[in-house]
């Protein structure tokens, strides 16, 4: 291929991969939008964004493994296509039970590009260019999730909730003839054993039972039903652990976790997708529930957190680089506690001005943390196991995006529950008085303090490990 046709063939691929991020942060927007649309109470409202994220996370194991034995190019148009359709089932959804089938249709869309973009491309570039194809798709992504708000807002204000589904039909149909004419077929390479079909449907499994579960908290009361499901979830647990560690090709590598401070460095990015989610899913609401904005203007105002971290990124990786990855990462959940307490604190009369700030800060904290964790990640595993734990962090991010959203809304329904004095699990979101929203707002951001928090012991895990050993070592050589 020349040079021409290697970025030709590039741009159609990351349009794929524009177009999922975009999707991602368009459909926050429309959060507001689509509670007053069907009615929907915070528990009901949380699927719109929890059932996308949860089938990615549930099945990018099992399609990553399928790419690899049928070829990248077949599956991903195939998965190019699944999420064209059902973006416009999407739209053209009658109800909201329908509207929540059609976006689980599209995760399954999304997890098969997602499980697939970086492989093509590298796969597509020579050695020489392939550091700044890839670090292009970076580009792409950012821009994706920076034109998201603001896109949606407009598309919304102009046009109504299902134009931001439709607006990914053509795109999908140009990338998809794009990659047909000018993306090379890969071939597959046949399993040399058994694929791993046993450990893809209990890990599914384990992730619809788990998230399903706390999904069902911020509806009602516990009960039995919830009891069964925390059962059934360890059951699912336990015995996807037994399948993949006798597994001889298992679709997650766990024993890469047999070490402390790789397990310590996921704990924390796991962590950070979940504070990541708060802002995301609760912002959008409290800026048309309580500032009462019109959509346009709320995705205008959910865009400074990604111009935040786009600039800040590059400023801790670099400090990771010369400093360590410690002080960068602290100092990043450093200022996720400062912004979630500013969050906290907005109250019912907050200026835009403040809560600009607060989406800035919070933005600023995920770029100082990120890089820094990213490669304290990959500092702790072997080097012949870098693909392995890519793919990790992969589902690490969908799994701690879907449990974000899913823990805001069940800290947001028990925050009203426990102070508003009345029964509001289940009451329809354009009926709840500011107030009463504002107090299950605050709590929420109160229980991502705690969570940002857990992630600095984390974070701290490998300074206390090699301060105990340094000690140790101290007290044998003083005997």
């Amino acid at each position: 291929m020349t040079r021409r046709q290697l970025w030709l063939a590039f741009s159609f691929v990351t349009t794929a991969t524009f177009m999922v991020n975009v999707d991602s942060s368009i459909v926050n927007v429309a959060l507001p939008t689509l509670s007053h649309q069907f009615h929907l109470s915070v528990a009901s409202l949380q699927w719109v964004v929890t059932m996308y994220l949860l089938v990615i996370t549930a099945i990018l194991p099992i399609v990553a493994k399928l790419a690899d034995v049928f070829g990248r190019r077949r599956i991903f148009v195939i998965g190019l296509m699944i999420f064209s359709l059902s973006s416009l089932f999407c739209g053209l959804s009658p109800n909201f039970p329908d509207l929540v089938a059609a976006r689980g249709l599209q995760g399954v869309g999304g997890a098969i590009m997602q499980a697939n973009v970086m492989s093509i491309v590298t796969l597509m570039f020579p050695v020489e260019m392939r550091g700044r194809a890839l670090g292009t798709i970076g580009s792409v992504v950012a821009a994706g999730t920076l034109m998201g708000p603001i896109l949606g807002g407009l598309l919304i204000s102009w046009f109504g909730w299902p134009s931001i589904f439709y607006v990914n039909v053509p795109i999908g149909i140009l990338g998809v003839a794009g990659i047909l004419r000018y993306v090379p077929e890969f071939p597959g390479k046949p399993l040399q054993r058994s694929f791993d079909l046993l450990g893809g449907v209990l890990f599914a499994a384990f992730v619809v039972s788990f998230l399903t579960l706390f999904a069902d908290l911020s509806h009602a009361a516990v009960s039995y039903k919830d009891g069964a499901l925390t059962i059934v979830t360890a059951l699912l647990l336990y015995a996807f652990i037994r399948v993949e560690s006798r597994h001889p090709e298992p679709l997650v590598e766990l024993s890469v976790f047999k070490r402390p401070l790789f397990s310590a460095a996921m704990g924390a990015g796991l962590l950070y997708w979940i504070l990541m989610l708060f802002p995301a899913f609760l912002m959008p609401l409290y800026l048309q529930e309580v500032l009462h904005l019109p959509v346009w203007e709320i995705g205008l105002l959910m865009t400074p957190q990604s111009i935040a971290m786009l600039v800040i990124s590059p400023i801790g990786g670099y400090l990771s680089d010369r400093y360590g990855t410690v002080g960068p990462a602290a100092l990043g959940i450093g200022l996720f506690v400062a912004a979630d307490i500013w969050f906290a604190s907005l109250g019912t009369h907050a200026s835009l001005l403040s809560a600009i700030g607060a989406l800035t800060l919070q933005g600023i904290a995920a770029g100082m943390f990120s890089s820094p964790n990213n490669a304290e990640i990959f500092n702790r595993a072997d080097k012949e196991m870098t693909g392995i734990v890519g793919g990790l962090i992969a589902s690490e991010r969908n799994f701690g995006r879907s449990l974000g959203v899913t823990f805001a809304a069940l800290a947001l329904s028990l925050g009203m529950q426990l102070f508003s004095g009345t029964r509001v699990k289940s009451a329809e979101m354009g009926v709840l008085p500011s107030h009463v929203f504002v107090t299950g707002f605050d709590f929420a951001f109160w229980i991502a303090v705690c969570v940002a928090l857990l992630a600095m012991m984390f974070v701290f895990y490998p300074r206390l490990r090699r301060d105990k050993g340094l000690r140790e070592v101290a007290m044998i050589k003083g005997e």
